[in-house]
């Protein structure tokens, strides 16, 4: 056998070889195709509710004077005098925010005014928010308010110091419902419920919406004493809802 032909039949074996190999590759390959996947979607729900133990008051000042200067000074002096009495009340300076401040000319407007306007003054908002820990005082915050001078004054906002753990507790029970709903899906169809493949969740909060009663004044009395007001706070109500894609195995 000559050198030529030696080398011919090397590269007809090579050939073979090959080709052999991609059949046997793609043999493997339709052999090993991994199955279509079932899966069930389900939906989950949970509620954690609690009673508040503190209240957000949120309220401020507003004032509108020919000078500014005076206007500061007016708004400055009464957010200084309610500040003195919530103290005395209980309240803690971490509590309590007076950050919030506006400022703006008020004009009037009138097509029979020179320049088709008429300045008033200076309009000044000073904001307060407090934060009540001891809700039956939480009237007498309101009430101390107004004898200051405060003239807008908000709902107040009830809130519980357990609120992170609370909404985590309502998430697990969401997501146990979730599995719950599931398993059944799963064994009216037969089939064993996997792993959870992906997962969306939401938690919302619903505060109870306050009461705030005022109580019959007893004659000669002008100003409300403590007990005139009366609170009914309500519970809070920590909703999650959870959709769960969770992989379904044959029985």
């Amino acid at each position: 056998m000559n050198r030529q032909t030696r080398i011919a039949r090397r590269i007809r074996c090579a050939a073979l070889a090959a080709a052999l190999g991609l059949l046997g590759g793609a043999a493997l390959a339709a052999d090993g195709a991994a199955p279509e996947r079932r899966a069930v979607t389900v939906g989950g729900h949970g509620q954690v509710s609690a009673v508040p133990d503190r209240a957000r008051l949120s309220m401020s000042i507003e004032l509108t004077r020919p000078e500014l200067k005076a206007a500061q000074a007016e708004a400055n002096r009464i957010v200084r005098d309610y500040l003195a009495q919530v103290r005395a009340l209980g309240a803690r300076d971490e509590d309590i925010s007076t950050a919030a401040l506006s400022i703006r000319a008020e004009y009037t407007y009138s097509d029979k005014l020179p320049g088709g306007r008429k300045f008033l003054g200076y309009h000044v908002s000073r904001g307060i928010e407090v934060v009540v820990r001891d809700l039956d005082r939480i009237g007498d915050f309101l009430a101390r308010a107004t004898d200051a001078g405060i003239n807008s004054v908000n709902d107040p906002v009830l809130e519980s110091s357990r609120a992170e753990e609370l909404r985590r507790q309502a998430l697990a029970r969401a997501a146990a419902d979730a599995k719950a709903n599931a398993s059944v899906l799963a064994e009216a169809l037969g089939a064993r419920l996997g792993a959870a493949h992906t997962i969306n969740a939401a938690v919302e909060t619903a505060p109870p919406r306050p009461r705030i009663v005022m109580a019959a004044r007893a004659p000669g009395l002008e100003q409300a004493s403590d007990q005139d007001m009366g609170f009914a706070g309500g519970s809070l109500a920590f909703d999650a809802s959870v959709t769960v894609d969770f992989d379904l195995q044959a029985p």
